[in-house]
């Protein structure tokens, strides 16, 4: 499955312009999910057609009409229907437009409502995409999203967990990354989780070895979709606390070089890589965190790694740590994939792995 980088809260009204959609795609993102106050069809379409000219996706995620009839209403399918073909024939004429987002954050509730949506979109031609909450704004977070999975068929499976605290860092965050790519192997879909730019309400800034080590353990798990959060600064107004994303007041910060590197040195060839090659599974060496798997008998790694297999000879080794690094020992010979050309080149067995960096490699045998 193809890789997607795709980021949210693009640049408000005011800036929505040709110019500020050519700096998203210079940052090696290739779809825009709306929000910041893109929240009616004039400004969406004037975001789309910016997105055309700068050879951007755009997925629609603050039409207000979408979250009225998701959240509360229950016309029936047929005019459920009439009002999201509505709304999609009001953006279709976009080559940018991509789809819709149904609802952020359903409670189980909402399941069968946004069942019916996801159907409609689907048969109109166009992604319905539905965002989950991470495991501790649930109840039982396997069962949350196996009732989702069964209930809505859904195109993509999407959470949001962000794991650098102002306190330390967030243990659940392996055990959600796998509850998620599990249930979406299950129902063969592809997984997508967002990373943290920023600081905010108790949460801090991630260094650049924090925003790759996101990067790389989604990888790791097989991850095909990774979405920034935040591109732009949220207004004070809207509370949290969100300090600078990657830009700020309409200046780029470190960290939007930190991600432009990132996703065109890296994750853009080593995804385009992988999307050639089936995930097969995941494990850690050593003790695993809570909710994670042990490395796989028979995959013999020393480190401090996540290793995903993909394929037969494949495999993504991550550092395991974002605040230091680990000495890697394979147990074959093994050719490592370079980025810069597209090839694999001989290398040794043994290779260190900066904080939360990582390789791919295909084994000799």
């Amino acid at each position: 499955m193809t890789l997607t980088i795709a980021a949210f809260w693009p640049p408000p009204p005011h800036e929505t312009t040709v110019a500020r959609y050519r700096e998203i795609a210079d940052a090696g993102i290739d779809l825009v999910i709306t929000g910041n106050y893109l929240n009616d069809t004039v400004i969406i379409g004037h975001a789309l057609s910016c997105a055309d000219e700068a050879g951007l996706e755009v997925l629609v995620a603050s039409d207000p009409r979408v979250e009225v009839l998701m959240r509360d209403l229950d016309p029936g399918e047929e005019q459920t229907r009439a009002l999201i073909g509505r709304v999609i024939d009001d953006y279709r004429g976009h080559r940018s437009f991509r789809g819709i987002s149904l609802m952020d954050e359903p409670l189980p509730d909402r399941f069968e409502r946004l069942a019916a949506g996801v159907s409609v979109v689907r048969s109109l031609g166009h992604l319905a995409y539905v965002n989950l909450f991470p495991s501790h704004a649930t109840g039982p977070y396997d069962a949350y999203v196996g009732d989702f999975v069964s209930t809505v068929r859904p195109a993509l499976l999407s959470f949001d967990r962000y794991p650098f605290l102002s306190s330390g860092e967030d243990a659940g965050y392996f055990a959600d990354l796998a509850t998620i790519r599990d249930h979406a192997a299950r129902a063969g879909v592809p997984a997508w989780m967002y990373v943290q730019t920023l600081a905010y309400d108790g949460h801090r800034a991630p260094t650049a070895a924090e925003i790759a080590w996101q990067v790389n353990t989604a990888l790791a798990y097989g991850y095909t979709g990774v979405q920034y959060f935040t591109y732009w600064t949220p207004d004070p107004s809207r509370g949290e606390g969100f300090h600078p994303a990657l830009m700020d007041g309409g200046l780029p910060t470190e960290r939007y070089g930190v991600v432009r590197d990132l996703n065109t040195r890296w994750l853009r060839p080593v995804g385009d890589e992988l999307s050639r090659l089936p995930w097969m599974s995941t494990g850690h060496t050593g003790p695993p965190p809570a909710g994670a798997r042990p490395l796989e008998d028979g995959v013999v790694v020393r480190g401090e790694v996540v290793v995903g297999r993909y394929g037969a000879r494949h495999l993504f080794v991550c550092n395991a740590r974002h605040d230091a690094g680990t000495e890697v020992t394979l147990a074959a010979r093994a050719a490592a994939f370079d980025p810069a050309t597209g090839s694999y080149q001989p290398g040794p067995s043994a290779f260190p792995l900066a904080p939360g960096a990582a390789r791919l490699v295909r084994l000799d045998s």
